[in-house]
């Protein structure tokens, strides 16, 4: 006996599906590195805090195997700096570190904004447009987290825009993070912040007017204006504050 497939009509002919890919969950390291990055950018940990691998196995519940390649990825993005014998340390920077910092700062986002506004504008402009609008109803709250994270993602932005991914892999690794650190404990004050949003809204002006010029003179200021801020700040309280702004030392 003879047994025939089945075969389907051709008018009604099925589509061969394409296997779903099995969700893979995030390795422990993944998850640690996220973890311990955001707590140290948002203030958990102090600046110039000591953090041991016994202390963050402790604090987070997890074996001390994934510890030390997270301490080491850290330390290359420049949240940590790690001294033999004496452990890791949360960046603490000097004023001087600092004006270094938003030199390098400088050089990379005035070109960014430049290839940005070449390769795309319009798709800048929009996304600008877009975290201006996330950013406004805590312009007077600016310790809100949310507009912590919006300042950050509005300078990332130009950066992603330039479509050079060195680029943005050099600003990342060296620029984005420790900024980022800097914001939520250091960009408390009013009178500060409203500046620094009105200079925001004038570089989206500029942005959607391409003016390379007058944008590139705008981030310029913008960078100098935070860099005299943070080191003041930084002169005074070097190693002291928290995500509150109080003292962290007796």
């Amino acid at each position: 006996m003879t047994v025939n497939p089945i075969r389907h009509p051709v008018g009604n002919a099925r589509k061969p599906r394409k296997p779903e890919p099995i969700a893979r969950p995030a390795a422990l390291g993944e998850l640690l590195l996220k973890r311990l990055r955001d707590d140290i950018v948002s203030g958990v940990f102090a600046l110039g805090e000591r953090l041991s691998e016994e202390q963050i196995s402790r604090h987070y519940g997890i074996t001390r195997a994934p510890v030390r390649p997270t301490l080491i990825k850290l330390q290359s993005e420049g949240l940590l700096q790690i001294l033999p014998q004496r452990g890791a340390f949360v960046l603490d920077p000097t004023p001087e570190e600092v004006r270094e910092l938003c030199e390098l700062r400088t050089a990379l986002e005035l070109e960014a904004a430049r290839l940005a506004l070449r390769r795309n504008h319009a798709a800048l402009a929009d996304r600008i447009a877009e975290l201006i609008v996330n950013m406004e109803p805590y312009a007077q709250d600016v310790m809100n987290p949310r507009y912590q994270q919006f300042d950050s993602e509005f300078h990332l932005a130009i950066l992603e825009a330039a479509s050079s991914n060195l680029l943005l892999a050099a600003y990342r690794q060296t620029v984005h993070w420790r900024f980022a650190a800097l914001r939520f404990r250091l960009a408390g004050d009013r009178q500060h912040a409203a500046r620094s949003f009105d200079e925001h809204r004038a570089i989206l002006s500029l942005i959607q007017n391409t003016d390379i010029d007058g944008l590139q003179t705008a981030l310029r200021v913008h960078i100098e204006n935070t860099n005299g801020y943070y080191a003041a700040l930084i002169q005074g309280h070097r190693g002291t504050l928290t995500i509150d702004g109080t003292n962290n030392k007796s």
